[in-house]
């Protein structure tokens, strides 16, 4: 793909990321004793 562009979002408390389900995405390991909240829609 021509003009692939990389971001980091680094987490924070409280942090909203929002992007189109068509945009490639992946996630580290969390390693933390609290729950990760994930939302999925289209």
């Amino acid at each position: 793909m021509k003009n692939q562009q990389k971001y980091l979002i680094q987490s924070e408390a409280g942090l909203l990321v929002i992007f189109p389900c068509y945009f490639w995405r992946s996630t580290i390991p969390f390693t933390r004793d609290r729950d990760r909240i994930y939302i999925l829609f289209s």
